[in-house]
């Protein structure tokens, strides 16, 4: 039987299970917000990672970053420790991994940029990820990326000091000197994040065994198959950034996540610029005051017609309007979102038609609107019924004026 409640606050549903514990959408009666409540699985309940627990608590709970999961509550209730968070709609990279969901490589690249903006703000704060992997990294609703459970992974990890023989953390993932056992730093975060991209670009995981220990060999021993062998429309430039992340040896990767998300920038710029064909940095003259200001402008204009485009479910047309703006102007965070929820909404609701076809099709819906006649609209809907049968407006007017005779 579900619990109803857990100290302050009130359990709506359970959102999902996982070996650090289970997480709820719950109420928190006190401010009366909605919160995503993580209990951490009993057997985690020992004194010492209680005293750890609380130590780190503070520290974890000044997090402030747009790209980290915002965390209210860190504590204990009833003898179990418990993270109370932000509640966010989105789906986790593991999620979008398995689906193979169609997202552009731009895209792409701006959400790996955006965690290594997250991770490096934690760094900067003196925290450790140390469990960095797809289910930890949470894209919301306007493609902005956010990191998950610091805290709860830093102290739990921390606690394998006094359990001799168990591994925390998610092996796949895991860095050669965490494997180990030794002493763990920001660049170890570097290492599990470029394992979580090389997955995100190219679908397969860097280390693939049928057991732990294959897997930990794998990560100690055995270089990964290039990213360019699994995906060659990957940039040689991103696929030697996700490399020199993944080096054995820490002082051969890069040396801090800002690092990373510099280069990453200069790569999704390059994107921007020349509409994905080429991550090679050109220079480009300063443009004259009247110049800008036209460029300005004419961005505008994109972004508006972009918007009419996405209003009227032709995402594809958007997202091409969208690339164009961006080609124009590479810091646009409007058009970076419209440009996420169209590729997702494409995703999910299927390919759109072609500008002419859809031209035919609001031509016909015309010709078949109420009041028009009978036999102009009877072969305006026969048409229809051919070339866009699933369109709302399609289904619509057949229930209005019955199945179209042919």
């Amino acid at each position: 039987m579900e619990m109803a409640s857990f100290g302050r606050y009130e359990i709506e549903e359970k959102l999902g299970e996982g070996a650090m514990g289970v997480v709820y959408r719950a109420r928190d009666l006190t401010l009366g917000r909605v919160v995503a409540l993580k209990l951490l699985s009993a057997e985690g309940a020992e004194d010492e990672l209680h005293k750890r627990f609380h130590r780190e608590a503070e520290a974890v709970g000044r997090l402030d970053h747009p790209n980290i999961v915002k965390i209210y509550d860190l504590a204990e209730s009833d003898g179990r420790l418990y993270m109370a968070m932000e509640l966010l709609e989105g789906h986790d990279l593991r999620a979008l991994i398995e689906e193979r969901a169609e997202i552009p490589l731009v895209e792409r690249v701006r959400i790996l940029e955006e965690i290594c903006r997250g991770l490096g703000y934690a760094h900067a704060k003196g925290v450790v990820h140390r469990d960095i992997k797809p289910a930890n990294i949470l894209v919301n609703a306007a493609g902005r990326a956010k990191v998950l459970d610091f805290g709860l992974a830093r102290v739990a990890t921390r606690a394998t000091i006094t359990r001799r023989g168990v591994i925390l953390g998610t092996p796949d993932y895991m860095c050669p000197e965490q494997a180990m056992g030794k002493t763990v730093n920001p660049r170890s975060d570097i290492f599990s994040a470029g394992a979580v991209f090389y997955e995100f670009l190219t679908l397969q995981k860097p280390f693939i065994g049928k057991t732990l220990h294959s897997v930990l060999y794998q990560i100690l021993s055995e270089k990964q198959t290039p990213v360019l062998t699994l995906n060659p429309e990957i940039p040689a430039r991103l696929a030697e950034l996700v490399s020199r992340m993944l080096q054995k040896k820490p002082e051969h990767r890069y040396q801090s996540m800002e690092d990373v998300a510099t280069d990453l920038r200069a790569i999704r710029l390059a994107l921007y610029r020349s509409r994905g064909r080429s991550t090679v940095t050109v220079p480009r003259p300063t443009p004259s005051a009247t110049a800008a200001e036209e460029t300005r402008v004419k961005t505008r204009q994109l972004l508006a017609r972009a918007k009419e485009h996405y209003k009227t479910d032709h995402f594809r047309q958007a997202m091409v309007t969208v690339e164009e703006a961006l080609a124009l102007d590479t810091d646009l965070p409007e058009a970076g979102e419209m440009l996420w929820r169209a590729a997702r909404k494409l995703q999910r609701d299927g390919p759109q038609p072609e500008p002419s076809a859809a031209a035919r099709v609001v031509a016909l819906l015309e010709q078949a609107a109420p009041g028009a006649p009978e036999a102009a609209a009877g072969q305006a809907l026969a048409e229809l019924a051919l070339i866009a049968p699933d369109d709302p407006r399609v289904r619509a007017l057949v229930r209005q004026r019955g199945t179209p005779r042919r």
